[in-house]
């Protein structure tokens, strides 16, 4: 039987060159994902795989966040299994792989309504991180994660509304992409705070990130690399664990790159507050009947009851200063640098029952610290990568959040690519 190569794009080199058919590589790829979903239970529902489609992903089976429609088919974000719907098109993201020629074979479980920093669901079983057993696993993308770091998906698409790709991609060691705001349409996708929401990839390897970036966004071409690449590092003194720290400022010191140290406490805090006032009220307005009638799940009921009472005035102040914050913040970090750096998580991975909402164990220190250096980028609408740069003291992913100018997805794929993945090493 044809055995699969590590990388996305050595199986399409592969198929390209006649080593394998398009169709032997989908088969051998959903056998693969089917063998795995007992050790790894993240598959929410299989989907039916047709003959491959033409283009640079032919041949390629995909699986994703069970949040985008497919053809005929509501999905179940979070609470339960799709359920069938005549005519219903696919989302714009999925339609856009589909026409670069990849197939999907699997939804994948999320934190329910995309409401979620872990992988907690009561609706499915808990997501188990492939690295690690005992460590966490971020949401609200937690089933994307799992399946890309175990194996059953070459890349799975996410969506991040305050850290909903790249949280669970720092739990699992990935490579996890948020997009800039409206580059990718959402249409087709289930909402949560509209002006957050993005559409993002998570995998294993910074090329096969690529190459479902390129097939999602054609029109942005890639860019020249600079002779010298220039950083900006902000490690915040206040709220970031020693350890956390100390790996970061070591790997930018070996980073072959001119970093200059930054503070931006002052700006992060007012960021933050413009991000949790739109959150709060666009999750609210998403949500609102269940809300009101009481049938909202918990992790909805946590942000959106306290969009309820928000003021809409100050939702509206948000609004209306956003654009002019993002051309401040775009000047102010990135005139005469390409990249700014900032912890993913602020501590290292905690176990799953630590940030387990109810369980004996759970700390809201630690829950908190997975997610906040994450909202404020979502408000910005600026794009952002994780990346694994380190392993603490359990051998778990310490990471970095790498910021850029909107559109610049291509040039932080460039700089994945000058890291070695920490945890595949084909």
């Amino acid at each position: 039987m044809f055995e699969l190569p590590p990388r996305m794009t050595q199986l399409q080199a592969l198929i390209r060159g006649g080593q394998v058919s398009a169709q032997e590589a989908l088969l051998a790829q959903v056998r693969h994902g089917q063998s795995l979903k007992a050790h790894s239970p993240c598959v929410v529902d299989e989907l039916p795989i047709g003959a491959p489609g033409a283009g640079p992903l032919a041949g390629i089976a995909l699986a994703h966040k069970d949040i985008f429609q497919t053809n005929g088919r509501v999905p179940g974000c979070g609470v339960g299994p799709g359920r069938a719907h005549n005519r219903l098109p696919m989302a714009a993201a999925l339609a856009a792989l589909q026409q670069a020629g990849a197939s999907q074979w699997a939804s994948l479980v999320m934190a329910p309504h995309a409401c979620g920093a872990t992988g907690q669901n009561p609706h499915f079983a808990r997501c188990v991180n492939p690295l690690d057993v005992a460590a966490a696993v971020g949401g609200s993308s937690s089933g994307s994660a799992v399946a890309v770091a175990a194996g059953m998906s070459y890349a799975a698409l996410g969506t991040d509304t305050a850290g909903s790709v790249r949280i669970p991609a720092a739990t699992c060691g990935l490579i996890g992409l948020k997009t800039t705001h409206g580059a990718i349409s959402t249409q087709g996708c289930a909402p949560l705070a509209p002006s957050l929401d993005s559409v993002g990839i998570l995998s294993r390897y910074a090329q096969d990130a690529r190459e479902i970036w390129s097939a999602l966004c054609p029109q942005i071409p890639r860019t020249d690399q600079p002779a010298k690449t220039r950083c900006r590092l902000w490690v915040p003194e206040d709220g970031v664990a020693p350890e956390v720290a100390l790996a970061i400022r070591a790997w930018a010191a070996q980073l072959d790159a001119q970093i200059t140290p930054v503070d931006m406490a002052d700006v992060f805090d007012r960021l933050n507050r413009h991000a949790q006032r739109v959150l709060l009220w666009e999750t609210a307005s998403t949500h609102h009947a269940s809300l009101c009638n009481g049938t909202a799940e918990p992790g909805v009921q946590a942000i959106g009851l306290m969009g309820l009472g928000l003021p809409q005035a100050w939702y509206q102040a948000s609004m209306q200063s956003r654009a002019a914050l993002l051309q401040d913040f775009v000047t102010r970090h990135f005139s005469d640098a390409e990249f700014l750096i900032l912890p993913s998580l602020a501590h290292a991975l905690p176990d799953w029952q630590k940030v387990e909402v109810g369980h004996a164990a759970f700390d809201r220190t630690s829950l908190f610290a997975m997610h906040r250096y994450m909202g404020f980028v979502n408000y910005l609408g600026l794009p952002s990568l994780n990346l694994p740069i380190a392993r603490d003291t359990r051998a778990r992913s310490i990471c970095v959040q790498v910021l850029a100018r909107p559109f610049a997805e291509h040039r932080l794929l460039d700089l994945a690519e000058q890291v070695p993945p920490l945890f595949w090493t084909h």
